[in-house]
């Protein structure tokens, strides 16, 4: 079986779990886990930030990074089809007691004039307040998209001139930089705080980090902790992570050029409409052929293929670390089997 479903399910290498059997371990908690201490300078540099903290997962990094900046009964600028309104169970409203204002993008694109009509409403005693946004890069929904980073600088220029702050949802991030040949750092130089997956492309069993000033991963800390994030000998997981950042950004290359091979032969497909393709995610509207997203999926399942559904009509391919051109190759081939 050939799994494109996600990038969640990629497996350690052979030398993750090397680097995880020789980390040096203590209690996180207590600030005493060397290893993690290392992992999260690494983090902070590599994206020309101040400092870094571990957390479990990417959703509970995005919840803990706008806990620090969002106080209860203020509002959230988000992308409507963005990750952490869609998929994160509505911690922003669960759990930091923050309202959504939502912004349709184009494939995730967000027009800076939407966002600044957030931003500038005057105070009125029906409408929380907004002095937040995040922004979304890559964008899931939107395809794996790349978001310009004129568009990103724009929006933050936006935020900073009404006193606002701004949280990119990072997850893949690292496939931005390959994707563009820009310096991680310099597509998060304008935002406040960054939360990218150790547990995507980059191939860790588990992980994720936020990475911003000292003062605002000072009070993260804490925040992770309400939410029963600290960690003990945290060095398991952040051995990996190392080692991903020292050695599994690069091969981000293949990925999307396995993406890419996936999305010429879908494009052969008749009134298939896929979405552009920048880095490693495909998603496909079955709206104007005969099959709904569901009856594909099934379709491809009995040729030995996983892909994953995104609406009625909208499925998703997504290629990672473990997936071949081999194995790409061989979905090239089910392809017109399916689509006949």
């Amino acid at each position: 079986m050939i799994d494109l479903r996600s990038d969640t399910f990629t497996l350690p290498s052979k030398d993750m779990m090397e680097a995880i059997l020789n980390a040096k371990l203590g209690d996180d908690v207590w600030g005493e886990d060397p290893t993690t201490i290392e992992l999260e300078a690494l983090a902070a540099k590599k994206l020309g930030k101040e400092a870094g903290l571990l957390v479990t997962s990417g959703t509970q990094g995005n919840l803990v990074a706008n806990m620090t900046h969002v106080n209860r009964g203020e509002g959230i600028i988000l992308e409507a089809e963005s990750h952490i309104y869609m998929y994160e169970s509505g911690g922003f409203s669960q759990i930091i007691g923050a309202h959504p204002y939502l912004v349709k993008g184009q494939n995730g694109l967000m027009d800076p004039k939407d966002v600044e009509n957030y931003f500038a409403q005057p105070y009125n005693v029906h409408w929380s307040p907004t002095k937040h946004l995040c922004v979304e890069n890559t964008h899931n929904r939107g395809g794996g998209r790349v978001i310009p980073l004129d568009n990103i600088n724009t929006l933050a220029k936006i935020a900073k001139e009404h006193e606002g702050t701004v949280h990119m949802d990072g997850a893949r991030i690292f496939n931005v930089s390959v994707a563009t040949g820009i310096p991680a750092s310099k597509l998060v130089e304008k935002v406040d705080s960054v939360q990218f997956c150790l547990s995507k492309g980059l191939g860790c069993p588990v992980g994720s980090m936020i990475v911003g000033s000292e003062e605002f991963i000072h009070l993260a800390r804490r925040n992770r902790r309400t939410v029963g994030g600290g960690l003990r000998q945290s060095g398991i997981i952040s051995a990996p992570g190392i080692y991903a950042l020292n050695n599994m950004v690069d091969r981000l290359a293949e990925d999307h050029k396995h993406a890419k091979m996936l999305e010429k032969t879908l494009s052969e497909v008749p009134n298939l409409k896929i979405k552009p393709v920048d880095t490693n995610i495909v998603i496909a509207d079955t709206s104007e052929t005969p099959w709904t997203a569901s009856e594909i999926l099934s379709k491809f399942n009995e040729k030995g293929v996983k892909i994953s559904q995104m609406g009625d009509y909208l499925f998703r391919m997504v290629t990672y670390f473990g997936i071949s051109t081999e194995d790409i190759e061989n979905v090239l081939l089910k392809i017109p089997e399916v689509f006949q």
